[in-house]
């Protein structure tokens, strides 16, 4: 029972999913606007973000997957310094998701009193950069840093604690990323932090958030925005042709050493900035040694390959492997006669919702054993040595942590006579070029398009993944998750739209739209051009895929829900690849080409 004093007009409370009171609202922002409600089971003040517009209704709408994103990839990330998801659902009003309630205040907030001083800088940086370390080592860039986005709270023991907050614009991002357009209208960021590469529309990676993290620092310790201008034109104008003033120049009684590491995080071209918060934070520690604790750094020790015996079992050796390699022969995707190239009165086929498949994957712990891992000490614990990097020698026969070969580890949510099938789609996609397994999507996607074109005589059919379309101005209007390309009459044939869900449905307007936006802008001449990430020399006309049809790909289950094409594989079995794919990838993008498993 709720014995706390209740707030004015409580009485008549909204109450959402039967458990949070709404008490009134403690923010307002881009996506959506912030109440503070009580938990009525748990007895906890606890924030609910909405989003904005009232208009869009439950499945139907688009915003679900923007703010499903932000959900799941906060959750993604347990750190004390990362903003705590509770709870996510949708309900007649439209989505929701409730987060953790921080007294506090945000730093732009702390800065209008004053910049901060040294030392309060220093603790302000560590906890940033440490969590940082801890979303950049699932894959994960945020892209809109900025002192709004981090608060300050005082602890019970007097110190403060920083949070990052709103990951509703990261991407998980193994491999660089191309900058994406809200509504083809605005570059996603704030102007006053956003990172030249995001202004190109070139790659982005984890540098990006450095430099949005530096200009934040900058900002901290002078109380000036590194980039000046009165309006967005000039404001952009000066980030791309003007040299930020030197923070000595603002700050001349700051240590110059400190001084020159926030104009590194900060500095124009990515490779002049450190290549990782790590570096940054080791750097920042060597200027720093009594204000900055210690981290000790580790590479996990490497153990002997697994490697399972000729008998099979959970393994894709012997029989086991005969069979998987049975299975990828006859071809495990489900595909009905390619339908005729539409015309009047072809229907094009509806979509399963998008936000169903933009679970990011928990990989933080799975990962950790491949790659870097920050072992933080306690908060109480001070030390003025320099950080202890301990790196274990590397032997070629061996290779770290879950990386397999042959998978001998596995989850009980996959039956064992479905691993076979599964270590072969390992075994195919782990080498595919280009491929950085940011989404199961992916996955499903890059299935889908080698068991099509182990259907397709290539003279005739082929089938491409993941291509982008873009306008005029080369802005990336959207992408396309499978495309069979038709090459006797050298035009787009059919445009897939892939849903990877254990709940597939044909409701989603949204996802739907997606596909059909492409269908559209065809046939409005809206496209200048559409690219292969995977081919640069592949190069066709947009008026190629004029009269492309549209349809849906799904996993396991899809075509008795009314698809048009499914891959046989679970939305569970494609998350347990994801992980063994990452893990693989991430050795060896920190040990080499060594790393690299020879084929059976």
């Amino acid at each position: 029972m709720d014995k706390r004093p209740k707030d004015k007009g409580e009485e008549s409370a909204h109450v959402i999913a039967e458990r949070y009171e709404i008490r009134d609202v403690i923010g307002s922002g881009g996506s959506g606007a912030v109440y503070r409600a009580w938990d009525t089971q748990l007895q906890r003040f606890v924030a609910v973000k909405r989003w904005h517009a009232p208009a869009m209704k439950s499945a139907e709408t688009e915003g679900i997957e923007r703010l499903w994103r932000e959900a799941m990839t906060l959750a993604a990330v347990q750190h004390p310094n990362i903003l705590t998801i509770h709870d996510f659902g949708v309900d007649d009003e439209g989505p929701y998701v409730v987060m953790e309630f921080l007294s506090g205040e945000s730093l732009d907030r702390v800065v209008r009193r004053g910049p901060l001083d040294v030392n309060g800088f220093a603790e302000a940086a560590q906890q940033t950069l440490e969590a940082l370390i801890a979303a950049h080592q699932t894959g994960m860039i945020h892209r809109d840093i900025k002192p709004q986005n981090i608060m300050r709270m005082r602890l019970a023991s007097g110190a403060w604690q920083y949070k990052i907050l709103d990951f509703g614009l990261a991407r998980f991002a193994e491999q660089p990323t191309v900058q994406s357009m809200e509504g083809n209208t605005a570059i996603y960021g704030s102007i006053l932090y956003i990172a030249p590469e995001q202004l190109r529309h070139q790659p982005l990676d984890a540098r990006t958030d450095l430099y949005s993290l530096g200009c934040t620092y900058y900002y901290l310790l002078s109380g000036c925005d590194a980039i000046e201008g009165e309006t967005i034109p000039q404001l952009i104008t000066n980030r791309m042709t003007q040299p930020v003033k030197p923070l000595a120049e603002r700050r001349p009684e700051l240590p110059e050493a400190l001084c020159d590491w926030v104009m590194k995080m900060m500095a124009f071209e990515p490779d002049d900035r450190f290549p990782s918060a790590t570096a940054a934070l080791i750097a920042l520690h060597k200027i720093m040694p009594t204000a900055v604790r210690p981290a000790s750094i580790r590479v996990m020790p490497t153990g002997p390959i697994p490697v399972a015996d000729g008998g099979g079992g959970g393994g894709g050796g012997g029989a086991s492997g005969a069979a998987a390699a049975n299975l990828a022969r006859t071809g495990a995707l489900k595909l009905p006669p390619l339908p005729k190239r539409p015309g009047k009165g072809v229907a094009a086929a509806p979509k399963a919702t998008t936000w169903q498949r933009m679970l990011p994957l928990l990989t933080a712990l799975a990962i950790a054993a491949a790659g870097l891992v920050l072992w933080f000490l306690p908060r109480g614990e001070q030390s003025t040595g320099a950080p202890v990097v301990v790196v274990q020698e590397y032997d070629p026969d061996t290779l770290a942590g879950p990386v397999e070969r042959v998978i001998t580890i596995w989850p009980k949510t996959i039956a064992p006579e479905r691993r076979p099938l599964i270590q072969q789609y390992y075994e195919q996609l782990r080498d595919l070029p280009g491929r950085h397994w940011g989404s199961i999507g992916t996955i499903l996607e890059s299935l889908a398009v080698l068991q099509f074109n182990e259907k397709f005589d290539p003279q005739e059919r082929v089938a491409l993944a993941n291509l982008t379309y873009h306008d005029t101005e080369g802005r990336t209007l959207g992408e396309l998750d499978v495309v069979i390309w038709n090459v006797k009459e050298e035009r787009g044939e059919i445009a897939y739209e892939a849903a990877n869900s254990s709940k597939l449905h044909r409701k989603g307007t949204g996802s739907r739209n997606q596909v059909r936006r492409f269908q559209e802008a065809i046939e409005h001449d809206a496209v200048a051009k559409v690219m292969n990430p995977y081919d640069a020399k592949w190069s066709v006309r947009p008026e190629q895929f004029k009269g492309v049809q549209i349809a849906i790909l799904g996993n396991q289950g899809a075509l008795a829900a009314g698809f048009d094409a499914e891959v046989d594989i679970t939305r569970a079995e494609t998350e347990f690849l994801q992980r063994r794919l990452l893990d693989y990838r991430k050795a060896i993008q920190e040990h080499g080409e060594q790393f690299r498993m020879p084929e059976r």
